[in-house]
């Protein structure tokens, strides 16, 4: 095989999924470029993960450290402290970002060398993300489509189709790739938005220095139990609703081309937002999305970020 200049650091989150951070990490190690290290945040997870990982052979790895973190800062959290590690690396110019439910093709990382070598100004690159069933999670990559309110828009599974690449303005954490040397440049991940809408904030700082681009027969297996492109259809009761609002009003706030139009804008917002509890797909959780909703909007105004011990998992019983 010709030899592609692409050497990363992939680094994995992961909560309480053990068999399936197994999974995702023999994905790694069989990659046909396999990562010079992998970098994993087990964010304090209660289901016996240390020890899986050891049944597994894993915490013996040379290629495979693992930081356990004292108590659980959610996903934002996580990337900050993979991110910080894994750009101190030595001899690491790439990072690979995901979560313990990304199973990655064997190819991935080669693809996506490839296209580097195609376009060598272009710093961050990524995959089609893809559902167990065979769809596109289309809601894993988009473009901005109003840069006062940074709105966040998706793109058909069409537009990932019979193209061998699309540009995108932001991707998930999920087979996100992108250079080391924009760390210094753009900081860490936002810590403080505990889950949700890290990826996409973190998308726009790195678009200021790079363009984006999806590989499309690159893919990575998204395991997730509840794809979130469902759930527009039909709702179903999550504690993460109050940070998908909380977080989409900071990120409004921290990158709108305006101030003033952003405000102007959040003014508008909030009773459509509001009203939007009406629809039939709320049926029987309108009470609950209203508290959620109510919270994360005023929070994000007066820029409260970091944890809510109200918000967590478990508190969808509320």
């Amino acid at each position: 095989m010709t030899e592609i200049n692409m050497r990363y650091a992939a680094v994995v989150v992961t909560f309480n999924r053990k068999r399936l951070l197994v999974e995702a990490l023999n994905s790694l190690l069989k990659q046909t470029i396999p990562p010079v290290k992998i970098v994993v945040i087990d964010n304090h997870s209660t289901d016996g993960t240390p020890d899986e990982l050891h049944r597994a052979g894993l915490d013996q790895n040379p290629l495979v450290e693992i930081h356990r973190l004292p108590e659980n800062i959610g996903g934002s959290g996580g990337f900050n402290e993979g991110v910080r590690l894994a750009a101190q690396l030595p001899d690491v110019g790439w990072l690979a970002l995901s979560d313990d439910d990304a199973i990655y093709e064997p190819a991935y990382f080669e693809k996506l060398a490839l296209a580097q070598r195609r376009h060598p100004d272009i710093q961050a690159f990524s995959g089609n993300v893809m559902l167990t069933d065979g769809r596109i999670q289309s809601d894993q990559r988009g473009v901005v489509s109003n840069e006062y309110w940074v709105k966040k828009s998706l793109l058909p599974a069409s537009a990932f189709e019979g193209v061998a690449e699309t540009t995108i303005d932001w991707f998930s954490f999920c087979g996100c790739v992108f250079a080391t040397a924009l760390v210094a440049k753009v900081g860490l991940p936002e810590k403080d938005y505990f889950i949700w809408w890290d990826d996409f904030e973190y998308s726009l700082r790195l678009r200021q220095h790079t363009k984006l681009l999806n590989i499309n027969d690159a893919q990575v297996i998204h395991k997730t139990a509840i794809p979130s492109m469902d759930t527009i259809a039909k709702y179903q009761r999550d504690w993460r609703t109050y940070y998908n609002v909380r977080n989409k009003v900071l990120t409004m706030k921290r990158h709108g081309k305006s101030s003033l139009v952003t405000g102007l804008y959040l003014t508008y917002w909030y009773p459509r937002l509001m009203t939007t509890i009406i629809q039939s797909k709320f049926a029987g959780n309108r009470h609950f999305v209203f508290n959620q909703y109510n919270a994360g909007f005023w929070d994000g105004v007066r820029g409260r970020g970091g944890k809510s011990l109200v918000h967590l998992p478990g508190s969808e019983s509320h």
